[in-house]
Order: C-alpha cells, then structure tokens, then sequence
C-alpha cells in the first residue's frame, strides 16, 4: 500500500501532516467539527484503537513524508482530552517526523536558514496543566492552540461550553508558570447577547495574556446550534447577533492591531513573525497529509476525506476520494489565498478571474495590486466572501 501510494501521488514529498483527534468532554452546541465525546469511546475501549488506527494511518504515507516534517498540527476535537500517557506516547511518534532520518524523501531545497518546524496541539482549558504543558514541550511541540472562546460565561453558555471561569484562569496560569512563548488563543465574535463592550473585554483580557497569535472567528449557525441558541436569546436575539458582527467586526480587528497583533488572514491576528505556518500552507494550496476520521488530505490532484465517525474510521471504511481538476485547484488556490493579506500572484490564477469583476473591485478599491499579487484591501477583509464571488469564476469542470 505505501509504495502504491507513492506512486499513484508522481513522487510528490508531502511537508505538512495534520493529526485528528476526535475526542472532547462534551460536545458544545455551536461546534461544527468531528468531535464526540470521550466517556463513550474510553469505557469501550475504542481510544486506544484509534491511536493505534492513526499510527497505521500514518505508515501509508511514509514514503512521501519529507524528512523533517515542516509542520505538524493535531487538532480536534480535543487533543489534549486523550489520556495522557497515550497522547504523549503519540505526540513523541509525531515529533519523530520532524528529526531527520535515514530514508525518508527530501525536499532538494534545504538551507540552513530553514525555519526549525512547527508542531501545534490544539488544547481547552480543563484538559492541561503545568505538568502535561511541560512534557508536550519536552516531547517537540513548539506551539499550542487554546480554545477560549470568550472570557465571559455568559456567553460560553450562549455556545453550550461547559467551560468554567476557574478552568480558564488555571490554563492561563499554567502557560505563563511553564513560560510558554509560542501559542493562540481562540476567541469567537457575534455570540448572541454579546456586546461590543464584551468584545473589548475579550480581546483586552487575551491581549493581557501575552499570547503570539489571536484567532477571532466570526460565530457560524449550524442548523443544531440555531435550535439550541434560539431557545437561549429568542429569535430577535439571534437576528440582533447577525447584524452586530456584520457592523462590529471590523472594529474589533482594528482594536487587535492597535495591539500589535497583524490580521495576516481574515479570521487570524500574529505578532510578527508568528504566523500560523501550518495554516499558511493551507492558504497557500500547498499539499498536505490528513489522518483520522474526518480527515482530508489534498495531494496534487486528489483529495482524500476520511469517514467521518470513530467508528466508521476503525471499522476500515474507505475514504471518499474526488479528482480534482487544474482548474479547481487553481480557484482553491485563488480562493484561499485572496483571504490573506499578502494575496496571491495575480498572473498564477488569471484563468479563474473574471475580467469585469477584476476591473470592478480595482476601480471601487476593495481589490489592489501589490509586486504582481492581487490581495484585498485591508478595509474590505471582512466582506471576503462577497468580494471573491464578484472576482473569481467558479469552475464547472470540477
């Protein structure tokens, strides 16, 4: 199976793996992702099969891992709910990627100005303390994700968290005692019953506590969490809540950068040169590896997504495999990158631009061109998605 990957791929040399760990406490009602919850999986005994499953996983692409791995990022559901022994266990395996090897592919190009690699694990407070932080760091992560969401219960409980004012604070306290430097704090924008006030107080407090990366989501309504939420704030509430992100998003990225924080991506502030790498190969329409349920892996022209249920993953059910087209790619590749500040080489993605809506943006000043690269001005980041309709033409083909 390796070598048969291998060589379906043409050779290709993957650098960036993304790991899924699907566990959580609890599932919160305005979660969009594969999670479920651990208790269920642990009595059962399924933990310990999906760690093995992912490890078997990863032996399928072996072959075209470069040697090191560039990125690494383990994201969830809740990494850091796994028990311990087995996450560290499985974090070291991983770590392992990222020191070279005898007989893994290079990439050609090493310098020895080369970045040194980046491993992110995604974390919630209630699942890490100054011992576990110590030994993930220990084993070679260098960077941890943590979900706060708000700094406010209210509106945690307006999300369905079962997060706690103490779990928060504890988590806090455990990065600042362990003198963690490289790390995100996940806030999420237009929460019903949120004020802009409320905001502020997010962002001051998550600015206070020095992380080097703030990502600010703007708040998505699944059907479930519509349900859920509705019953909470009414449907006036909810209304109220579309209309404050619309109006107010654009001052809360004003109040991140005022900060220091530079918004790189639509949803994404650093300090500089602390940028998110394994999120920029994304925006980048770089290749990259995905294992565990619900996983995606984009190699060339094929992308793998990976079922999307534990037990669908350890029963050995196949992944869904889609051919994509260049053209495809290339409106990926635009699409993405047009999301970020530095955009996206205007020449590379001319064949999915639309003329009319190119010269249409550049004339009202949503678009601008920049050393070759078409980017979006910065005052019009939050109206991506209507921009990028108006300029990219949508391909039939794939």
């Amino acid at each position: 199976m390796p070598n048969e990957i291998h060589a379906r791929h043409g050779g290709v040399v993957l650098k960036h793996l993304y790991v899924h760990i699907p566990f959580c406490r609890s599932r919160c009602a305005y979660c969009d992702f594969a999670s479920e919850p651990l208790a269920p999986h642990e009595a059962s005994e399924r933990v310990d099969a999906y760690v093995a499953a992912l490890r078997s996983e990863l032996e399928t692409y072996r072959p075209q891992l470069l040697e090191p791995l560039e990125t690494i990022y383990v994201g969830g559901g809740t990494p850091t709910v796994l028990p311990r022994e087995a996450l560290l266990s499985l974090i070291d395996d991983l770590a392992g990627l990222q020191r070279p090897s005898a007989g893994a592919p290079r990439s050609g190009s090493e310098s020895p100005h080369q970045p040194s690699p980046e491993f992110t694990v995604e974390a919630n407070p209630g699942t890490i303390d100054h011992a576990l932080l110590h030994d993930l760091r220990t084993a070679g992560v260098t960077r941890l994700s943590l979900g706060i969401q708000s700094f406010s219960s209210g509106l945690r409980a307006n999300l369905g968290r079962v997060v706690t004012d103490d779990e928060v604070a504890s988590a806090l306290a455990a990065l600042r005692e362990v003198g963690w430097t490289e790390w995100n704090i996940d806030l999420v924008f237009g929460i019903p019953g949120q004020s802009y006030d409320q905001v502020s107080r997010d962002i001051d407090t998550a600015v206070v506590g020095a992380p080097s990366h703030i990502s600010l989501y703007d708040l998505t309504y699944t059907s479930a969490y519509s349900s859920y939420v509705r019953h909470r704030v009414g449907e006036e509430g909810v209304s109220r809540a579309l209309t404050f992100a619309e109006e107010h998003l654009g001052r809360a990225a004003g109040r991140l950068a005022d900060a220091g924080y530079r918004r790189y991506e639509v949803s994404n502030f650093a300090l500089s040169g602390h940028e998110c790498r394994h999120n920029l190969a994304y925006w980048r329409g770089e290749d990259y590896v995905g294992i565990g349920s619900s996983a995606v892996s984009t190699i060339g022209r094929e992308r793998r997504t990976n079922p999307g249920s534990v037990a669908a993953y350890l029963a050995g059910e196949p992944p869904e495999v889609e051919v994509l087209s260049d053209r495809t790619r290339l409106w990926e590749t635009a699409m993405l990158g047009l999301r970020t500040a530095d955009g996206v080489c205007e020449e590379e993605i001319l064949p999915v631009l639309s003329p009319d809506g190119l010269r249409l943006l550049l004339e009202q000043g949503c678009l601008e061109r920049h050393c070759g690269k078409l980017r979006l001005n910065p005052g019009f980041l939050d109206l991506s998605n209507s921009v990028l309709t108006t300029l990219l033409e949508t391909p039939s083909d794939g």
